[in-house]
C-alpha cells in the first residue's frame, strides 16, 4: 500500500532557539502532511543573528548515518537542503542525494548571504562549492544575494525590472537547475519572488505586500512551505504562491503581535492553514 505521506529528508542545521532550519522545517511539513526526516548538518545554541553562539559540526556522523538508513533500506520522497555547517558539507550532501533520491524531487536553498553578504561564518569557497550543489537540483530557491554571489555579480540593491529578473534566472538555470525560485527581489513597496521555468523560458513575478522589517528565518519557511506544497501536488507556480503568502502573513502577525523578530517568526498560529491545504 502507498504511503499517503511523504517523507521528505530535510538537511540543514538544528539551531534550538531563533525558528529557522530544521526548527520550522519539521513542524511546518508536518503540517502540510508530509514526514519530515531532520539530517543535522550542526546543531547550534541559538541562530547567528545573535551576538553569541555555540555551534557543534554534525560532519563526522553524517556517513554513519546513510550507511545505517542504506542497509535499513530507508528511502525518501523528496529531499531539501539549507544552512550547511562548511563547504566541505556540500559533497556530502551530493553524495546524499546521489544515494537516496532516485530520481526524486530535489529543491536546494543555497542559504549562506543575505543583505549583499555573505554569512560570517562562510568565505568565497562556501559560495564556489554551492554551484557544484545546485547543479544537482531541480528546484533552487536563493534570494537575491544569494542569486548574486551564485553567478559573480556585484550585489545591486536598487529596485530591477523584469529584463533583469530574467537575466539573472536564465543564468541560474544555466548552472543545472530547471527551476529557479529568487525571493527578496529589491523592490519599494512589494515583496516580491521569482519563479522561473528554465525548460519554457517561462517568468513569472509573485508579489506580496511588504512589511518593512528585518525578519530572521523568512527564507527557511518560505521553503519548507514551498516544499510541503510540491509534495501535494501543488505545480511550482502554485506553491511558490502559498509560500509567498504564508510568510507574508508570519512577518505581518509576528510584527503586529510581538514587534520583535529576534526569536524568528511565530508561524505556529498559522499552521491550520497549511493543513486546511491538504490534497
Amino acid at each position: 500500500m502507498k504511503n499517503p505521506v511523504p517523507v521528505v529528508l530535510s538537511i540543514q542545521d538544528m539551531s534550538s532557539i531563533g525558528r529557522c532550519s530544521l526548527t520550522v522545517a519539521i513542524p511546518l511539513l508536518s503540517a502540510f502532511g508530509s514526514q519530515a526526516v531532520p539530517f543535522p548538518t550542526a546543531l547550534l545554541c541559538n541562530h547567528l543573528e545573535y551576538p553569541n553562539y555555540e555551534m557543534v559540526d554534525f560532519s563526522e556522523h553524517l556517513r554513519p548515518f546513510m550507511d545505517c538508513w542504506e542497509k535499513n533500506n530507508i528511502t525518501f520522497d523528496a529531499i531539501q537542503s539549507g544552512f550547511l555547517a562548511s563547504p566541505d558539507q556540500i559533497h556530502i550532501v551530493i553524495e546524499a542525494i546521489e544515494r537516496f533520491s532516485k530520481d526524486k524531487l530535489i529543491i536546494v536553498d543555497p542559504a549562506m548571504a543575505d543583505d549583499g553578504k555573505l554569512y560570517a561564518v562562510y568565505n568565497d569557497t562556501m559560495v564556489q562549492e554551492m554551484r557544484k550543489l545546485i547543479a544537482h537540483a531541480h528546484i533552487i530557491k536563493p534570494n537575491y544575494t544569494e542569486a548574486s554571489f551564485l553567478l559573480g555579480h556585484a550585489y545591486e540593491p536598487e529596485t530591477v525590472d523584469e529584463a533583469k529578473i530574467r537575466q539573472l534566472c536564465k543564468e541560474l538555470h544555466d548552472l543545472g537547475p530547471r527551476h529557479v525560485i529568487m525571493s527578496g527581489v529589491p523592490h519599494q513597496s512589494e515583496a516580491v519572488v521569482a519563479v522561473y521555468d528554465g525548460e519554457t523560458d517561462d517568468l513569472q513575478i509573485v508579489s506580496t505586500t511588504l512589511v518593512p522589517v528585518k525578519a530572521h528565518g523568512t527564507g527557511d519557511i518560505f521553503t519548507a512551505v514551498l516544499t510541503g506544497a510540491l509534495m501535494q501536488g501543488y505545480d511550482t507556480l502554485e506553491s511558490a504562491k502559498i509560500a509567498a503568502n504564508f510568510t507574508t502573513d508570519a512577518v505581518k502577525y509576528t510584527h503586529e503581535t510581538i514587534g520583535s523578530m529576534r526569536d524568528g517568526l511565530l508561524f505556529e498560529r498559522l499552521l491550520g492553514r497549511l493543513t486546511n491545504l491538504i490534497k
